[in-house]
């Protein structure tokens, strides 16, 4: 018997030891939290009066792959052993090895293209929020390029690693591979590094903004949510160059399919974050409508194309008015700083609507004007 050959004691846990219940656990709970927040970020356009942005579309897609994704990790449990030593299933359940090596080789294929699609979300709300920036907005085309660049190839290795395609799982026929174990480290390498450069892309606009120390911090703060998806990235990347995913293969991963789970689920729910502000101010008014004085008040409601020059030079002539640069990034901060002087500010796809509440103790008038 072959566990006969094998010094059972360098086993961790013994023989019989299994751990695929942790990454059952970790699908469903991604499975869940996706599905929550795809859920709450078209309810919060609802509530919002927001139609539908083209990053939306591109997350029903990326929620569908993490659900297949999330599937086919279950599976590699169920049917292909994850989480049993390889000892163990090369002496009771042989035939297991070629599910696993089945489901490994699907999510390789799923990996690549939905990372793709929630990064290529959230760059496009950057365009969306920093359109009037160039550089900002050609550095973003040029992201979104290499992202689906790599997802692409990613995909296309992850298919094509054996000759023939089926040598990946029946190590009976006759064939070669790749370095299979160089391939599955190296990927990850591009996708750490865009994964940075999409963290710190907005910092520089944001530091700029003519708005309180405070309300950049903040900005900021929201806009470093994503370090958390860059943060899993580097993780994953990190065990996969330190565990030899061939070696005792079905133990070992345990921990590279939660994390490979684990990568694209965190970066979907960073992507949906930032959508899910009129959801919350829906629950907490007082942060949606904060006067500045105390006896009358008045609302004045305005729509500002979100264009090159629109909203230039946009003052209210009380003593906190803020000379701005560009609306966007005015807007951007707003919403997501929370700022005192907007009750509500809602993104559509043809420009932003706005309501400002200003208030005085006397006969103090407030112009708002716009110039170009």
């Amino acid at each position: 018997m072959l566990a006969h050959t094998i010094d059972l004691s360098t086993l961790d846990g013994g023989l019989y030891a299994s751990r695929g219940d942790s990454v059952i656990a970790c699908s469903i709970v991604f499975l869940v939290l996706c599905t929550v927040c795809l859920v709450l970020r078209f309810l919060s356009h609802h509530i919002g009066n927001r139609s539908t942005s083209l990053e939306d579309w591109f997350m029903i897609p990326a929620w569908i792959l993490m659900l297949g994704l999330c599937a086919n990790v279950i599976c590699s449990v169920k049917l292909g052993r994850v989480g049993r030593h390889q000892a163990y299933v090369l002496e009771f359940e042989p035939k297991a090895i070629v599910s696993w090596a089945q489901t490994l080789f699907v999510t390789e294929l799923i990996y690549g293209l939905l990372m793709a699609l929630e990064k290529t979300a959230i760059l496009l709300l950057y365009l969306r929020l920093f359109q009037i920036h160039r550089w900002v907005r050609l550095t973003t085309y040029a992201l979104i390029t290499f992202i689906w660049m790599w997802g692409i190839i990613e995909s296309l290795v992850a298919i094509f690693q054996c000759k023939p395609v089926a040598f990946q799982w029946n190590k009976n026929l006759e064939g070669t591979c790749i370095d299979q174990i160089a391939y599955y480290r190296y990927v990850r390498v591009p996708n750490v590094v865009h994964d940075i450069v999409m963290l710190v892309l907005p910092m520089p606009v944001v530091w700029k903004m003519q708005i309180a120390v405070r309300q950049k911090l903040a900005l900021i703060c929201i806009f470093s949510l994503g370090s958390i998806g860059c943060i899993a990235s580097f993780i994953s990347m990190v065990l996969f160059f330190r565990l030899d995913a061939f070696s005792d293969n079905t133990w070992a991963s345990v921990q590279l399919m939660s994390w490979t789970l684990a990568e694209p689920g965190v970066i979907f729910i960073c992507a949906c974050l930032p959508a899910l502000w009129p959801l919350m101010l829906s629950f907490m008014p007082r942060i949606a409508t904060l006067r500045y004085g105390s006896r009358n008040t008045t609302n004045q409601q305005g729509y500002i194309e979100s264009q090159q020059g629109a909203g230039e030079g946009v003052n209210s002539s009380n003593d906190d008015s803020i000379p701005l640069r560009n609306y966007a990034t005015y807007t951007a901060a707003r919403i997501l700083a929370n700022s005192h002087d907007t009750s509500e500010i809602v993104f559509s796809g043809k420009g932003i609507n706005i309501t400002k509440e200003f208030s005085w103790e006397e006969a103090k008038p407030v112009l708002i004007g716009t110039n170009g």
